[in-house]
C-alpha cells in the first residue's frame, strides 16, 4: 500500500472525521444575548443580536415568557408572555441592540411600583433559506415601570428546567 492509499484510509476513520454541524444554519455564528447599556446616566434592558459570521441575518420577533413574577398594583392583568417585532436585518460582523424594558413592563401587567421575575426569552431568525429559533439564557429582572434596576443570571433556573424535562421524558416512555 502506497502513502497516497493510507492517507485516504486514515482520513476515512470514524474518530478523525471533523464535527460538522448538520445544516447550514448551524454554521452560522449568531449569538442574541441580553445586557445592561448604560446611556445619559440612565441603565436599559437591551437584547443584542451579535452576527460574527460572514452572512446577512433577517431577525424575525423576540419573545419573552415571565415566570416567577413578583409585582404589586398592576395596571392591567398580567400576560406573562410578550412577542417584539423586530423586523430588521443584522449584517455580516455587525450587531444590533433592541430594548426590551417596555415588552416586559406589558407583560407583567404595567406594575406601579417596583417589581421582579424570570425572564426567558427566544429569537426567531431566518438564514440561509432555513427558519431558526434560539432560546437564551434565563435571567431574573428587577425593574421598576419601564426603568430596569437589576440584571441577575439565572444558570439554576436553566439547570432545574432541564432537569424537569429528562424526568418528564423519561416518565412518559
Amino acid at each position: 500500500m502506497n502513502q497516497m492509499d493510507e492517507h485516504y484510509w486514515i482520513s476515512k476513520l470514524p474518530w478523525r472525521k471533523k464535527n460538522r454541524a448538520e445544516s447550514k444554519s448551524a454554521q452560522i455564528r449568531f449569538e442574541p444575548q441580553l445586557t445592561i447599556t448604560r446611556e445619559d446616566g440612565w441603565k436599559y434592558f437591551e437584547l443584542l443580536l451579535v452576527n460574527r459570521s460572514c452572512w446577512q441575518v433577517w431577525v424575525e420577533d423576540a419573545s419573552v415568557v415571565l415566570a416567577d413574577l413578583d409585582a404589586d398594583w398592576q395596571a392591567v392583568v398580567p400576560t406573562g408572555q410578550a412577542r417584539h417585532q423586530i423586523l430588521q436585518n443584522v449584517g455580516p460582523n455587525e450587531t444590533l441592540g433592541v430594548r426590551l424594558a417596555k415588552a416586559v413592563y406589558d407583560a407583567a401587567g404595567r406594575p406601579q411600583g417596583p417589581y421582579s421575575c424570570l425572564v426567558l426569552p427566544n429569537v426567531r431568525y431566518h438564514v440561509l433559506d432555513e427558519w431558526c429559533s434560539v432560546q437564551l439564557e434565563t435571567c431574573r429582572v428587577e425593574m421598576a415601570a419601564l426603568r430596569l434596576i437589576e440584571l441577575h443570571s439565572a444558570r439554576w433556573y436553566d439547570k432545574k428546567m432541564k432537569r424537569i424535562i429528562r424526568s418528564t421524558r423519561s416518565y412518559n416512555e
